[in-house]
Parts: C-alpha cells; structure tokens; sequence
C-alpha cells in the first residue's frame, strides 16, 4: 500500500528549520511513530504532496517553502488591540498580557484565532496573528514505518490539551492538524524526562522513547 487519500502511516521523522543542521522543533523517533492521516485536509499541504507516493521502508526527505507550510510572514497580521478586550467582568486580565503568551481571540466574523503577545503599553496591546512558523523555510526527514486504510477511531479527536501538541495523546493517534497547529503552544520543561532522558529542550517538540510530549 502507498500513501495516498484516506491512508494512514506511521512516520518516523524529524522537522527543522532551513535544513539538516537547522533547529529542530518537531520529532518522532522510530521507536514511537506519529500517525499521519493524509486526504482530510489535517495536515500541512507540502507534507500531502511530498509523501503521496511513499511505501512502507521508504525513506524521504524534502524542503517546504512556506508557501507550502505555515505561509509568509504578513505584516498585516500584526495588530494593536486595545486592552479593553482583555476586560472580564470589569477586570482586567493581567495575568494573560506578558510578552509571547499566545491568546485566543475572536476576529470580526467570529473566528477563533490564536495570537501572541509582542508589546504591552499602557492602553494597547500589540499581537502578532501569524502562526510562530510563517516565513521559515522547513527540512523534513524520515521514513514510512506502516501504512493502512483511515479508521473512524483516526478521524476522532484524540484528547490531549486540545491545543495540537500531542499531550495526554496516544502515540498511535494523530493530533488534531496532524504535525502542527495554530493553536499550538509552549511545554515549559526544565529537566530532561525521567523515563527517556529526552533533554529539557525538546519536550513539548515531538517524542521520546517513552512517549513524552
């Protein structure tokens, strides 16, 4: 069987930014594969057409622009919010304006988007509306461990925080978006997992030996 529409393959792979020597934000170690659903609109398109085609035992390895990833960077998508949208019940909620806090917004047609904080001044907020990854060119390798047939159990939403990380999921259950999410946000980790010794800097980035995210 070949990845193609309404397949699913366990993939083995790695994501950097640039190339094989860039930083890496994004892994799954062979050990404990990601599902990947392709066909569904859940993934990023480049991974849909650089993998379609791909057999179990392939190898694979190929550059997104971000066209083909997580779009340009847009200028526009940088805003000052006024801080009386931060206003609940008469109280400002200053807990959530510190720099690079990702909030939940609303935009004018009622659209849920995620937003980070860049600036705080006495009255305005600004916020940067762009997914962290726009404008970053990515390297993506790895290899194909599995490949079936799409499930209903694989198209149902496989818990976590629900923020497209992959935490509290199962390691043979694919995140809402696949690899990645807007609405995607940071692990704090100071020490490396216990159980794997995956290191403090890559928690919250993909998995470790024992299923860590």
């Amino acid at each position: 069987m070949k990845i193609s529409k309404n397949t699913a393959a366990k993939v083995a792979y790695k994501i950097q930014i640039n190339n094989r020597e860039g930083e890496m934000i994004e892994f799954a170690d062979r050990s404990n594969p990601r599902l990947l659903i392709f066909g569904n609109n859940s993934l990023i398109p480049g991974f849909e057409v650089y993998m379609n085609g791909l057999g179990a035992g392939d190898d694979f390895d190929f550059k997104l622009t971000p066209e083909e990833s997580f779009g340009v960077y847009r200028n526009d998508l940088v805003v000052d919010v006024p801080k009386t949208a931060f206003v609940i019940d008469g109280q400002l909620k200053e807990e959530l304006l510190y720099i690079e806090n990702e909030i939940s917004m609303l935009d004018n047609n009622g659209n849920v988007v995620s937003g980070r904080v860049v600036n705080i001044d006495s009255d305005k907020v600004k916020m940067d509306f762009n997914h962290k990854l726009a404008g970053k060119h990515l390297f993506v390798s790895g290899s194909i461990e599995h490949i079936r047939e799409v499930t209903d159990d694989d198209l149902r939403p496989s818990g976590g925080c629900g923020s497209g990380c992959g935490c509290a999921s199962k390691s043979d259950q694919t995140d809402s978006c696949g690899t990645t999410d807007a609405r995607e946000h940071e692990h704090v980790y100071d020490e490396d997992c216990p159980s794997c010794g995956n290191p403090a800097e890559l928690r919250g980035k993909g998995h470790g030996n024992c299923g860590c995210a």
